[in-house]
């Protein structure tokens, strides 16, 4: 789960990259319709990659629904797979301070204190942040995909440190700024993480008290953060 939140950050820093590279009214059309927005709705699937000894593809996938307030800062994902995950949800409240976690299978709602790192989860989760631009290498094309006009960015890492996880990426993004799909390489050139996102929506009037609404469960208090990563531990990659 780490490494997903990581790459995520990774993500949302491509953008205000690519967009430096290819002109500043572009940028500053992409800051503003994402630093302005209120809030925010989208489906997303992401699927990691592992391979076997015959270097075999093992994928493993997982779809969420992620509505997001930036005030209040809320942030809702509603799990819909796999299976394992399927009717979970997690809400991460700003605003009270909470992280509650609903669980289908047991009835129960977790809440605990958050950490600084689900508040910067929350944060990343609604809107992106520009980035170095010094940090990847990047090509950029325009091209039509089921009549679609698109921007496909590939880049490579320049810096040591991305480099020891991955070879290139390849980033789809529509010409009015909504991300539909990025695809990080190995450094076996082997597709290792991908990322589609689907119903964006921006400023659709989402209701905090609705994102607050869980399933009805027994409340079970506790005074340590969740621990996200034991809750997906199948989410952590194999190189």
């Amino acid at each position: 789960m780490k490494k997903i939140l990581s790459f995520l950050v990774i993500l949302l820093l491509i953008p205000s990259i690519i967009y430096a590279k290819t002109g500043e009214d572009i940028l500053k059309n992409l800051e503003q319709k994402w630093s302005s927005a209120k809030d925010i709705s989208m489906k997303m699937t992401i699927t990691v990659y592992s391979y076997s000894s015959k270097g075999e593809s093992l994928p493993t996938k997982m779809s969420m629904e992620l509505k997001a307030i930036k005030n209040p800062e809320i942030l809702r994902i509603d799990f819909t797979e796999p299976a394992l995950l399927a009717g979970q949800i997690i809400l991460i409240d700003g605003e009270k301070k909470i992280t509650r976690m609903y669980s289908p299978s047991t009835k129960q709602i977790i809440e605990a204190p958050y950490t600084t790192t689900q508040t910067y989860t929350m944060s990343f989760s609604t809107l992106p942040m520009v980035g170095s631009k010094d940090d990847f290498s990047l090509k950029v094309e325009e091209i039509t995909d089921k009549n679609q006009k698109l921007y496909k960015i590939t880049g490579v890492p320049l810096k040591p440190e991305l480099k020891t996880n991955y070879s290139y990426f390849e980033f789809y993004i529509t010409k009015d700024y909504y991300p539909t799909k990025i695809i990080i390489y190995d450094v076996q050139n082997r597709p290792y993480i991908e990322i589609l996102w689907q119903d964006i929506k921006i400023n659709s009037n989402l209701s905090p008290n609705a994102l607050r609404t869980l399933p009805q469960g027994k409340i079970i208090r506790q005074k340590e953060p969740l621990n996200l990563n034991a809750t997906m531990p199948f989410m952590t990659p194999s190189k």
